[in-house]
């Protein structure tokens, strides 16, 4: 079975890490709702502080959705601000069942 995979990565900027977290617990929580969500975490890195969200999708479509959601919207637009950078990597994926 193939998914989605994306791993987004944010650099918060210095003293927006607790309103960070606020903006992706919102977003975490309204997300693992939606219809196609497989997967959807949001990590902190505990040597540079970087959040890294980890995001598995059934299907491109749902993705879409997603990026089109109002709580994705408003995480986008109020996260604006107190990021310094962020990476974004899509891509299509298989599981490999390696230990079976």
């Amino acid at each position: 079975m193939s998914f989605i995979v994306v791993m987004a990565e944010l650099i918060p900027k210095e003293g927006a890490e607790d309103k960070l977290i606020l903006l992706a617990e919102a977003l975490v929580e309204e997300t693992l709702k939606e219809e196609g969500n497989i997967n959807y975490k949001c990590l902190r890195s505990i040597t540079d502080g970087t959040f890294t969200f980890v995001e598995e999708w059934e299907s491109v479509e749902a993705l879409s959705e997603h990026l089109n959601s109002p709580h994705f919207k408003l995480f986008s637009k109020e996260s604006a601000d107190l990021a310094e950078d962020m990476e974004i990597k899509v891509l299509s994926a298989e599981e490999l069942n390696l230990y079976e």
